[in-house]
């Protein structure tokens, strides 16, 4: 459960860092399950695909879309999930090391193209699933599916695997990333698995590497869910893939869902299947008084009080996206956190299933 909680210490008046889910945007969910939701959700996606950049560098290209959506803005470094190779943007649009060949870094599709024949429709230049990735391993990931390497890899670059692994349904090299992005790339791949279930007929099957079939639902194949839905459930949306979705939104006027609300793939894949999503009801189903802040002394405290057995990662990032604070702790727990400055913080209290957003200001409590 994501739940994102803005409040300022003393009195100061809080905003939000993050932008906003378009009012009304995810009504058309209200009362759906299982495959109806995720078909739904494909209609919301691509009822618009017209502001898609072409693929390639250069003005109004997708390279050029990669430095709102994968630039560190306090470095100008690319962010490059694939490896920890450092790279700089020179322009709004252009890479030092673009374009994309042998150790430069390449626009990748973290959904291998090839699986749906190359055609260069609206997958081929959706931002959503295309990252900056260093060149020779992305040359080296091929077309292989996600999954954890289970023996010796064949490529290790101290962020990505890629290498032999096997599954009840596949046996083969694999392309396995480090443990803080396999939820950004789950999450990428229950998007693509929705947003182009029209692909249906499309998919290639005569790869078994391919984690997609032929079908509008699940799409994905047994062992990939069972892959995917591990790895969201232990890496939970992060503060990068917040920002980068609101980032893609002001380009392509859409939004992978299962940032936004990630408790609905439960309700499509997980342990909800068969169980009626409702936004109202997603978004009520939050902490029971879910923070508690006291000021003892000049010790800063909160307590979290909730029903949920699951621990929760607690995270304080100030205004400007520094993380200041992370913990994992059990519910009705006090946890101290230590050199605060009267201001404005972002708390995110997360066990992976739903995200909220609420704003408020809490004045400490002086007599605790």
């Amino acid at each position: 459960m994501i739940r994102i909680i803005y409040f300022s210490i003393l009195v100061i008046n809080s905003f939000s860092l993050i932008g906003q889910i378009p009012s009304g945007y995810y009504n058309s969910l209200n009362r759906k399950q299982t495959s109806s939701l995720k078909t739904e959700l494909h209609n919301i996606i691509c009822q618009d695909t017209t502001h898609y950049l072409s693929y390639g560098s250069g003005a109004n290209h997708t390279w050029q879309g990669f430095y709102s959506t994968d630039r560190n803005t306090t470095n100008n470094l690319v962010i490059d999930m694939y490896s920890d190779s450092l790279r700089y943007f020179q322009t709004n649009y252009v890479s030092l090391d673009y374009p994309a060949f042998g150790q430069k870094i390449h626009i990748e599709h973290s959904v291998p193209k090839s699986w749906w024949g190359s055609h260069e429709w609206s997958a081929y230049k959706d931002l959503n699933h295309l990252y900056p990735a260093d060149g020779s391993t992305n040359l080296s990931k091929n077309d292989y599916p996600l999954g954890v390497v289970s023996g010796t890899p064949t490529k290790n670059n101290g962020v990505s695997k890629i290498g032999p692994a096997v599954y009840n349904g596949y046996v083969g090299n694999v392309f396995e990333p480090a443990d803080q992005y396999k939820g950004d790339f789950a999450r990428t791949y229950f998007y693509m698995a929705t947003a182009y279930e029209h692909y249906e007929n499309i998919w290639e099957n005569t790869k078994p590497e391919n984690m997609m079939e032929r079908n509008t639902y699940p799409t994905l194949k047994t062992w990939a869910i069972q892959l995917l839905l591990q790895w969201h459930r232990q890496d939970p949306v992060s503060q990068k893939e917040l920002t980068r979705v609101e980032n893609v939104y002001t380009i392509q006027h859409n939004r992978n869902p299962f940032i936004d609300h990630p408790e609905l793939i439960e309700y499509i894949w997980g342990n909800k299947m068969g169980t009626v999503w409702n936004l109202t009801t997603s978004l009520n189903n939050t902490l029971d008084n879910p923070i508690n802040l006291v000021l003892n002394g000049s010790q800063l405290y909160f307590i979290l009080k909730s029903n949920d057995t699951t621990p929760l990662t607690v995270s304080i990032y100030s205004i400007s996206g520094e993380k200041l604070f992370q913990t994992k702790s059990s519910t009705n727990q006090n946890i101290e956190i230590k050199n605060l400055s009267n201001g404005i913080y972002i708390f995110i209290i997360s066990t992976m299933t739903q995200r909220l957003i609420v704003k408020q200001n809490i004045i400490p409590n002086h007599h605790n």
